[in-house]
């Protein structure tokens, strides 16, 4: 992993971080950045082999630089690294691109070994994210007749949701207010609530209950 990047904005974390990835390739060049816009600038100058990303940034969603990052570079490793293990992080990170999604209280050791399994192709999952996964799909229900089971494809005005707009349902689905839902996905009220009134109009709800029940039918929750 000759360029490491580390997306985290708190200093005491981009120092704990950059000692993890020290232990699992000694020799790697590690930048670090505090800021979404930083980030994403830096992607314009050369293609990193490994990024680590905060999902919660002063300026935005670590989402969005995994998003970005993935589209520019396909063969980026981009992990999450978070003390976020619910599902609202979690399943639109992965939605996004990231490869691997570990968190912050892990040990150094296990962060590092779990780094150092991207070369084996062992996805870095954290103990605890590995089984909410396998949680998640064994309620799914059983195929009939040994199929593998699909779930059943959203309609039209569900295809038309922005990947962010998906995050901002799943938000919302979950019980939480505009102002709540703003400061988790890192943006200010007026845009929340903004995305908010476009799922609205875009799924024809005018209601936190319907979101609900869209979130659901849709997959976003369980």
């Amino acid at each position: 992993m000759n360029r490491v990047m580390i997306v985290e904005d708190l200093r005491d974390a981009q120092v704990w971080l950059s000692e993890a990835v020290r232990l699992a390739w000694p020799e790697a060049e590690i930048q670090l950045y505090a800021r979404l816009d930083s980030a994403l600038a830096a992607l314009e100058q050369a293609e990193p082999a490994l990024c680590l990303v905060d999902l919660q940034l002063p300026d935005g969603s670590g989402v969005d630089f995994i998003a970005g990052c993935r589209q520019r570079y396909p063969a980026a490793q981009l992990v999450v690294a978070t003390m976020y293990d619910d599902d609202m992080h979690l399943f639109p990170a992965l939605q996004a691109g990231a490869n691997g999604y570990l968190l912050k209280e892990d040990s150094q050791a296990q962060i590092a070994a779990a780094l150092q399994g991207i070369v084996r192709g062992i996805p870095p999952l954290s103990a605890q994210i590995a089984q909410r996964m396998l949680g998640y799909f064994q309620q799914m229900p059983a195929a009939p007749d040994g199929e593998i089971w699909k779930r059943e494809l959203p309609d039209e005005n569900a295809a038309c949701l922005s990947a962010r707009e998906r995050e901002f349902l799943l938000v919302i689905g979950n019980g939480y207010k505009t102002a709540e839902a703003a400061d988790m996905l890192g943006v200010s009220y007026h845009t929340a609530a903004k995305h908010i009134k476009n799922i609205y109009a875009k799924l024809g709800i005018s209601s936190r209950a319907q979101a609900v029940q869209e979130a659901i039918r849709m997959g976003l929750l369980n």
